[in-house]
């Protein structure tokens, strides 16, 4: 199980990078094995950084909190080598490369 206030401080971290770009983001489901899906609102769903946003500060932090095992956003539209290497490039948390 998922603590939610660590989910939700997380998450926290990462909102005034995307508050600033015009946009928001909202966790839209949690699901039993640790799976985080989120949604971008605002500027952000038609920003050409989207998956660098996913992958950089959203799913590096969120994947922090302890029971998380993936992040998700069906808004990316880059296949798991190209998040990889954006993550490498980011230092971010290592995303699986198909």
């Amino acid at each position: 199980m998922i603590d939610r206030v660590l989910l939700d401080a997380a998450l926290g971290r990462a909102r005034p990078l995307i508050l600033g770009h015009g946009g928001d983001i909202a966790i839209t489901d949690v699901s039993g094995d640790g799976v985080v899906s989120v949604a971008l609102t605002g500027a952000c769903r038609a920003c050409p950084n989207l998956a660098m946003t996913f992958v950089g500060p959203v799913r590096t932090f969120l994947m922090e909190v302890p029971g998380v095992s993936a992040v998700e956003c069906d808004q990316v539209n880059a296949g798991p080598r190209a998040l990889s290497r954006l993550a490498r490039l980011l230092h971010a948390h290592p995303y699986p490369a198909a």
